[in-house]
């Protein structure tokens, strides 16, 4: 169930995981419990991964958010599907016309709160993940506190996947912690610019720092790229840009890791 510690929206995807405490859309409440604060009106997003080569396998995600006086509400759900996986023999060799599925599902739940300067949020989340015919299923939660500096710095902490996995074999939820500061300062021409910074850490990988920056032309266009650190061969550059039109956002990232290849994130969010 590592997917649940996999960033699910375009933004979160280009700036390398970062920028936990300053949000932007409410899709990202997939990942972000701070993120169902954001939106006043609602919203439905929709966001679409493209697995590298290396995994055939491709995920989507839909989340829906609205205010109802000052709590947000969100609602999301998401799969991850795996094309076919040729099977083995018990003696190890791959076997003519024997072959299996795997994938996950999850739904969650989502309130999140603003308090003055202040906001908080917490997820449920239901899983199910099958292999052939093993399953394991999960109750998960995700939870954050973010506060707000004078005008231009934001922090913020979360923690990810709290929880427990019911299956036959002994299995642990992919437990993960983040804290991170979020700069911004406007810029010449109309332009602003967001400078994150976080530091993350899995209960079964190394800590990172996690960096990305963001340019943004009066809300209408965004320009992001990011970079972790870490003691792992796990770095590399991401990158992407929205595009806000009236009622719609259209977001895309680029994002290539040691492990998985480089993978494509889209993603539309519409605003009623």
């Amino acid at each position: 169930m590592k997917i649940f510690s996999m960033p699910t929206e375009p933004r979160q995807a280009a700036l390398a995981g970062a920028g936990i405490a300053s949000p932007k859309n409410a899709g990202e409440a997939m990942r972000n419990p701070l993120a169902g604060a954001v939106a006043n009106s609602p919203v439905l997003s929709f966001s679409r991964l493209e697995f590298s080569n290396l995994i055939d396998a491709s995920r989507i995600s839909m989340l829906a958010g609205s205010a109802f006086g000052n709590w947000h509400l969100t609602a999301g759900i998401e799969s991850l599907n795996y094309d076919k996986m040729q099977g083995y023999t018990e003696d190890g060799l791959t076997s003519d016309g024997l072959y299996f599925t795997a994938g996950t599902i999850a739904a969650q739940l989502g309130i999140a709160r603003t308090f003055n300067s202040m906001s908080a949020g917490l997820t449920a989340r239901y899983a199910n993940q099958n292999i052939d015919d093993y399953y394991m299923q999960g109750i998960l939660f995700d939870g954050g506190v973010k506060y707000n500096l004078l005008k231009n710095f934001a922090f913020g902490a979360v923690f990810n996947n709290l929880g427990w996995i019911f299956s036959d074999a002994k299995e642990i939820a992919p437990l993960s912690v983040q804290a991170g500061i979020t700069a911004s300062c406007a810029l010449p021409l109309g332009f602003s610019g967001a400078l994150s910074a976080d530091i993350y850490r899995r209960n079964d990988s190394a800590e990172e720092l996690r960096t990305g920056l963001e340019i943004i032309f009066k809300e209408l266009f965004s320009l992001r790229l990011g970079y972790p650190i870490s003691g792992e061969e796990n770095n590399a550059l991401s990158a992407g840009l929205a595009i806000k039109l009236s009622f719609i956002d259209v977001e895309y990232a680029y994002q290539n890791r040691a492990a998985l290849g480089a993978n494509h994130i889209f993603g539309v969010s519409l605003y009623f």
